[in-house]
């Protein structure tokens, strides 16, 4: 349904923030109105080298988001809360969409989620093991992505973020294309808070629940150790209608009898269960150095659905059974006899041919095409996809500060994220009744090890107004890619292969041939300089040369310029070039799955690696870096002592940008040759068995087209008293716009071309507004406006449709019951505003009913209850 508040209040709220007095604190006050006790340190260290500077001061735009604002939400997950703050980041809920439905990308600008840098206390934060292929619907619009996962970060352990938005790999390397995200943990040295939150959605199902706690200790008078646990756990939730066939399947056996009572299907959230253990701590070894580190942990299970198969039925029903069920090539549903060369290769093979095949008198051979684990599943069958994610990081440094006032920082850093793949209620339908109903297809693990080596030399100049601020250093870095092949029975064959198919159905066992661990280096220089030229002109520049030993060297560079007019206004300006380097995953990933044509032949659909001869047949070349020149314009408004607004306009040109080719290798239909051409590449190229590829398709990595994003951030930010009470008021808007501007043969097609420039709407604004009185209450009211976005059927090439915009409200109010203890109720989605209907109809008949592409999800209103206590 559409929201009747839809921009009435909106309007209200927004001439209301623009007439007000205000005052910038975006990094709201979280505690006393009149003392300030909770407020978060007006100074950042993201963006620049420089001591002492505030968000209003930068040459660049940062954002500062309490760690408050994160915690003090319905949702548990960084990649959720932080999208409903800063306008600028955008995620989406994929529900069957093989590992992206488990690690959400979060994307920053309309840009993919790996253009965007993670730090963590300034340090580089390793990205997950998912390189992401599947691709929208279903999936994300920026296929091929690997990015870090926010998920494993807990809330409770954040003192802020800072959000640099701009280009920044003159400064800190690859990957800070869109910007730089840099989360900054607590380090209090006393107190205990613990948490628990409990909510639902207003349907009745998602149920979550999560426990936090945060502790503080002291060593001695010289250090700290802050320690934050984190357990949440969250239930599916369903939205979508009955699968087309599953319901035709229900009226024949019977509802009980097909899966997910009866929906065959489930479109929602997957079942998620999560604990998240972080440590963060420094101590001074002298009055000059300070050892520091901090250490992180989590594990998530996670499981959702994949899609309906259909059983075998009689045929006077007019329901075609699932190919790896029962082969049939005549299409009247009646399953062809077993060639007497199939048996003999079944019992060649040492296998009982009752194992795999039904046995029928009336065949010549004694046997039929049909699978015999048919009777397991009257109903059809529906197999869950999860995975067990394992997160693992340490870091360990040193710092301080030499005679000469020059400052260093000395430190190193190793991490893992591993996924391991888990199917459950599927079958290996080469194996017959032999087969498991429960596989690992196989791990995925990414390992990041580095090292940094940072000083900055303060120089005084006479003729500038300030000291030169002199920042430079060297880092070197390894990534490593693993993939560890599946267990034996998700990726085993039988003879009877090429009628039913191989591997575990849905999700195919890693092949022997991919298993294995792939490197890549890089060492980096750089130096930063930034000076007041005068008493109202600051200047900044960058340069970094790095060089990789799998993609040889890059030099970027990077300008920015501020100039105060008065205490009242500033512009500021900076360009910039940018990379990204492929990493080790996306130039490594092997994965073939098969599906059944219209003959029920089993062809492959596999990702290539570059260098694998199946990808050289057809002319893959190495892949380079991704590359980008950006330029920024803003101005700094503080019309008042007490009000602050920022404007700043954006353009980033990105070439080089990776994603598949697809080769399809003829169409294998009947008598038809198309696709000799190929088979002949692929045969010399040395690729066994080559008429196997006849009518599948081949994928690997290139560099496939560029695209500019330019756009609009606005941010206006206040409080002002009230009686003795704080008023905060904080909107935020992002206007942006993306285009393709260049394609290569057989990668992106114009639907995806499509999307990438319109599914993601161009509009975003968050206005909030938080109310504190000190003592007894406080509570916030948040509108998040999405305007109308575009997309397509995706995969199944439907026509664009258009999906209304929406405003969603969120609303919390806290309780103080004592000194130390608070409970606070709250609702997201307050008016259970859900997105259009879906408009393609393959979509529709598989049960999808609202939009599957919706920016604000699909669930609806949710509501929760929390307590905490502070001491």
């Amino acid at each position: 349904m559409h929201n009747p508040y839809s921009f009435t209040p909106l309007s209200l709220a927004i001439a209301t923030a623009l007439t007000l007095p205000i005052s910038p604190v975006f990094a709201q006050n979280e505690q006393s109105p009149s003392t300030g006790a909770g407020a978060i340190e007006e100074v950042v260290i993201t963006g620049t080298r420089k001591e002492g500077v505030s968000p209003t001061e930068t040459l660049s735009p940062v954002d500062l988001v309490g760690g408050a604002n994160l915690t003090d939400q319905a949702s548990f997950d960084l990649t959720e809360s932080l999208s409903k703050i800063a306008p600028s980041f955008n995620t989406q809920r994929f529900p069957i969409a093989d590992g992206t439905a488990f690690i959400r990308p979060v994307t920053l600008r309309n840009l993919s989620p790996d253009q965007t840098l993670v730090l963590v206390n300034g340090t580089r934060r390793h990205r997950s093991a998912l390189v992401n292929l599947q691709v929208a619907p279903l999936g994300t619009i920026n296929q091929g992505a690997q990015a870090v996962d926010f998920s494993a970060l807990p809330s409770a352990a954040i003192e802020r973020v800072e959000v640099l938005r701009d280009g920044a790999s003159a400064q800190y390397g690859s990957d800070a294309i869109a910007g730089v995200v840099n989360v900054i943990l607590k380090d209090d040295a006393e107190g205990f808070s613990v948490s628990a939150q409990t909510g639902e959605y207003f349907e009745g199902d998602g149920t979550r629940y999560s426990v936090s706690a945060n502790a503080g200790f002291a060593l001695g008078e010289q250090g700290f150790v802050n320690t934050t646990f984190e357990y949440s756990s969250a239930d599916t939730t369903s939205r979508g209608g009955t699968h087309a066939d599953a319901a035709q399947v229900g009226e024949v056996v019977g509802v009980d009898q097909v899966p997910l009572d009866g929906l065959g299907q489930r479109w929602g959230d997957p079942e998620v269960e999560i604990s998240k253990l972080f440590v963060n701590t420094g101590y001074d070894i002298s009055d000059s150095i300070e050892l520091y580190g901090n250490f992180g942990y989590s594990e998530n299970e996670t499981i959702s659905d994949f899609f309906y198969r259909t059983p075998v039925l009689d045929p006077q029903y007019g329901i075609a059974a699932r190919a790896t069920l029962q082969k049939d090539a005549d299409g009247d549903f009646l399953p062809d006899p077993a060639p007497q060369s199939l048996i003999d290769d079944i019992v060649a093979a040492g296998m009982n041919p009752s194992d795999l095949l039904v046995a029928d008198a009336s065949s010549p051979s004694g046997y039929v095409l049909r699978n015999p684990i048919y009777t397991l599943f009257p109903g059809g069958y529906n197999p869950k996809f999860g995975a067990n994610i394992t997160d693992i990081s340490a870091v360990f440094g040193a710092r301080g500060e030499f005679a000469s006032g020059m400052t260093w920082d000395l430190r190193a850093r190793t991490a893992e994220n591993e996924l391991e793949y888990v199917l459950e209620g599927s079958i290996n339908p080469s194996l017959g009744l032999l087969t498991p109903t429960s596989f690992n297809p196989g791990t995925l693990t990414q390992e990041e090890t580095s090292v940094n080596a940072d000083f900055v030399q303060p120089i005084d100049i006479s003729a500038l107004a300030s000291p030169l601020n002199v920042a430079f250093g060297a880092e070197w870095r390894r990534e490593t890619y693993k993939i560890g092949a599946g267990d034996e029975a998700s990726r085993a064959s039988s003879p009877t292969a090429n009628y039913f198919g191989e591997g575990s159905d849905g999700f195919q066992g890693f092949p022997l041939e991919a298993a294995g661990s792939y490197d890549s280096d890089s060492v980096a220089v750089y130096v930063d300089l930034e000076a007041d030229i005068t008493d109202q002109f600051t200047a900044g520049a960058a340069l970094r040369y790095e060089d990789y030993d799998q993609f040889g060297s890059t030099s970027d560079w990077k300008l920015s310029a501020r100039y105060n007019f008065n205490e009242r206004f500033a512009l500021r300006a900076t360009a910039n070039t940018g990379f990204r380097a492929p990493t080790p995953g996306q130039v490594n990933t092997l994965n073939v799955t098969t599906t059944a044509n219209s003959e029920g032949k089993l062809i492959p659909n596999g990702t290539y690696p570059v260098n694998h001869p199946v990808a050289q047949a057809f002319g893959s070349v190495p892949l380079v870096p991704e590359e980008s020149t950006s330029f920024t314009l803003g101005a700094v408004i503080t019309p008042f002592d007490n009000t602050s607004i920022t404007i700043d306009y954006y353009n980033i040109d990105i070439e080089n940008r990776l994603a598949l080719r697809n080769i399809t290798i003829g169409n294998g239909e009947g008598d038809d040759t198309d696709g000799v051409n190929e088979l002949a590449l692929l045969t010399a190229a040395g690729v066994a068995n080559a008429d196997q590829f006849l009518g599948g398709n081949v994928n690997y990595f290139v560099n496939a087209y560029d695209s500019e994003v330019s756009g609009i951030d606005l941010a206006i930010t206040s409080d002002f008293e009230l009686g003795g009470s704080l008023l905060t008021v904080d909107l935020r808007h992002n206007h942006n716009e993306q285009e393709v501007t260049r394609v290569e043969e057989n990668t992106i097609d114009a639907l995806r071309v499509y999307d990438l420039e319109n599914q993601v709407p161009s509009d975003r604004t968050t206005l909030t507004f938080n109310y504190d009185t000190g003592e007894l209450f406080s509570g916030y009211l948040r509108f998040n406006r999405y305007s109308d976005w575009e997309s397509t059927g995706g995969l199944f090439g439907s026509e664009a449709a258009t999906y209304s915009g929406e405003v969603l409200v969120d609303l919390e109010a806290t309780f103080d019951l004592a000194e130390n203890y608070r409970v606070s109720v709250g609702g997201e989605n307050i008016f259970d505003v859900e997105a259009d209907q879906e408009a393609d109809p393959t979509l529709q008949y598989l049960g999808v009913r609202q939009s599957l592409t919706s920016p604000f999800g699909f669930n609806g209103g949710f509501w929760y209850l929390r307590v905490s206590a502070n001491f």
